[in-house]
Parts: structure tokens; sequence; C-alpha cells
């Protein structure tokens, strides 16, 4: 007669295979998110500066963004530089997730002028464990976004 079920061995075998799926899934899913947060933080700072710059233009005024650091934010006045990143009229926080700034120091202003639709030549470097981003603004005040080192999907490489 013979037994109906399953061998403690095949059960064994069955689980030992799972585990290792199971890992090699979980560490891509990580990949995955670090991925997926470098190129959203990139593209939203990226509209965020295209906001910034549509408001000087409309408003024909002199606009100045400011970077404050832990966490990182970037606040726009019209003013002189504030005491904190909630003192401005337009802000960008930092996204609750890995990705920090860095290329730019606290104390450079960076001003957008809307009489001629231009801006002071800066770049950004956004970085996680993923990857690096760029956020590029041009003297004519044009915006381009970039991945440095490695495929971003919806970033050209720089």
């Amino acid at each position: 007669m013979q037994n109906e079920g399953f061998s403690i061995l095949e059960v064994l075998v069955v689980i030992c295979i799972c585990t290792i799926l199971a890992a090699i899934g979980i560490q891509h899913w990580k990949s995955l998110q670090l991925r997926n947060e470098l190129i959203t933080t990139t593209q939203q700072l990226a509209y965020f500066l295209n906001e910034v710059q549509v408001k000087a233009y409309t408003q024909n005024d002199t606009y100045n963004l400011y970077l404050f650091l832990s966490p990182w934010c970037l606040t726009v006045t019209q003013a002189e530089r504030p005491i904190n990143c909630n003192q401005g009229i337009l802000q960008f926080n930092k996204p609750n997730n890995s990705v920090v700034i860095s290329g730019l120091t606290d104390k450079k202003t960076i001003s957008f002028w809307g009489r001629r639709n231009m801006a002071q030549t800066t770049s950004f470097q956004l970085q996680n464990d993923i990857g690096i981003s760029k956020v590029f603004i041009s003297f004519r005040g044009r915006i381009r976004s970039c991945s440095q080192n490695n495929y971003l999907a919806g970033l050209p490489p720089c």
C-alpha cells in the first residue's frame, strides 16, 4: 500500500526553492523602488523649477531660490534669504524617500529673472543608492534633467 502525500524531504526542497526565489524578488523590488524614487524626485524638481520660471515670467519679476539642508528643501522668495523653508512663496520639500541633493551649497542663491525669461545657470545633483541624476538650468531658462551613471526610464543619459 502506497502512502498519499509528500515526504519531509520534498517539502523541505520546495521551502528552500521558495525562500531563494523570495530573497531574489525582495532585492529586485528594493532596487526598483529606489530607481522609481530617484526618477520621480528628479522629475518633480524639474517641474517645480519650471513653475518658478513661469511665475517669474508671468509676474515679470525676479525670484530667488534658496536651499535648506537637514532635511533638504527649496524655497522661493522675492526678498532676502528667509530663516526657514516655510517662509517662501513656493516650497519644494524633500519627499520621504532616500534621495539626497548634492552639488549645490546652501549659501548659493539661484535667481530667475522674468523680464527676459532668463535664469542663473546651475545644476542640481540628486542621488541615492541606485544612481545619480541631474537637473540643469541654463542661462536662457531651459530646464533639463538627465541620468548620470545608469539607465533610468524617462530620463535621458547625461
